[in-house]
């Protein structure tokens, strides 16, 4: 276009074009900008609309709220412009994905009380199957300038140390987001660094005057090891610090216990029931006696039973065809023990708040 030619109708024209289109890369909706702007609504639309001319106040105040330059805005250069946005940040999402009032992200909602604005612990189990310690780590959710998102960060312990014996950390940047509907805390992180992303999903409970005091939820990321496998675990969120690599605290046994995959039936085997009851201390009287009902002979609180344990690398070198190797396989691993997904139920939520609750 001729800019020298250009008449005023069409210059607003373009800046108002180029106004609407920040507004979709930025996610901001016409009723977001009005709060961060104070611009009445009806005012802003007829703005949008080219009904009501941009005066130097508005275009300081929407500026201000988009984090445009505003020679950006108002310049001729059509490329320049387009290349140059100077985006606020909006999260990690982009909000015209989602509808706003099933899927809250304004941290003013009552449904972040409590949660935002503090930091807590995480607890997972380590991806790599050789290392039995627990992963720690902190993370935190903080409110932003103009509340469309909730800040979410996460610093996990690798467990390793540096060449100058510093703690080795992965750092992962996202937001929280939650569903009424489904009663759901939805957790996204990336890692960029190393260019993982990891999503955190736990049961949402209205605090309202309260803090959150502890959550079990699920973790979907890619596992540490050579293969760098898809994965799904548990952690535990809490605003209590635990000792969970001291074998000689009681938050060992627990932690441990609530982030297996078990359900309401728990399956192990008789040895290793054995070498549970020979290693517990015999002052712990009231333990002793609860695992010794467990296994009463004739007591209804067991079922005996027994059980084939394959080594799935081992019977692969059996001599049959692979098509039949491969369904003699699917058959037994479909009857086994092993659970089809990773729920966390009603009793580890209630065994967990009152272990934590009791630590307070």
């Amino acid at each position: 276009m001729n800019y020298a030619n250009m008449t005023e109708e069409e210059y607003f024209s373009i800046v108002i074009k180029r106004l609407i289109r920040y507004m979709q890369k930025n996610g901001v909706k016409q009723l977001d900008l009005s709060r961060q702007t104070n611009i009445s609504q009806s005012t802003l639309s007829k703005i949008l609309s080219g009904e009501t001319k941009l005066t130097l106040s508005s275009i300081f105040k929407i500026c201000n709220a988009l984090s445009i330059d505003p020679e950006i805005l108002l310049s001729f250069d059509h490329e320049i412009a387009t290349d140059t946005l100077h985006q606020k940040d909006t999260g990690i999402i982009n909000r015209t994905y989602i509808n706003d009032e099933i899927l809250i992200r304004n941290s003013n909602h009552a449904a972040f009380k409590g949660y935002i604005g503090h930091a807590f612990h995480i607890y997972l189990y380590s991806t790599i199957s050789s290392e039995s310690s627990l992963l720690l780590g902190k993370i935190s959710f903080e409110d932003t300038e103009y509340h469309n998102f909730c800040k979410a960060t996460m610093e996990l312990s690798t467990g390793k140390k540096d060449s100058n014996n510093n703690n080795i950390t992965k750092k992962y940047y996202g937001e929280l987001i939650i569903s009424l509907t489904m009663g759901a805390c939805y957790c996204i992180l990336v890692n960029p660094e190393i260019g993982e992303v990891c999503t955190i999903n736990f049961k949402h409970t209205f605090l309202f005057n309260q803090n959150l005091i502890c959550r079990v939820g699920t973790v979907l990321s890619t596992s540490s090891g050579t293969n760098k496998l898809p994965i799904i675990q548990r952690a535990l969120i809490t605003d209590t610090a635990l000792d969970v690599n001291n074998p000689d605290s009681p938050d060992f046994e627990f932690v441990r216990g609530q982030l297996r995959l078990n359900d309401s039936e728990i399956i192990l085997s008789k040895k290793s029931f054995d070498n549970l009851t020979a290693r517990i201390n015999e002052s712990s009287s009231e333990l002793n006696t609860f695992l010794s009902k467990c296994t009463q002979a004739g007591s209804e609180y067991h079922e005996s039973a027994t059980y084939y344990v394959f080594d799935e690398t081992k019977i692969r070198s059996i001599n049959v065809s692979s098509d039949t190797k491969a369904e003699g396989i699917s058959i037994l691993r479909n009857l086994s023990t092993s659970p089809k997904y990773n729920k966390v139920s009603t009793k580890t939520e209630e065994f967990t708040f009152q272990f934590i609750s009791e630590k307070k």
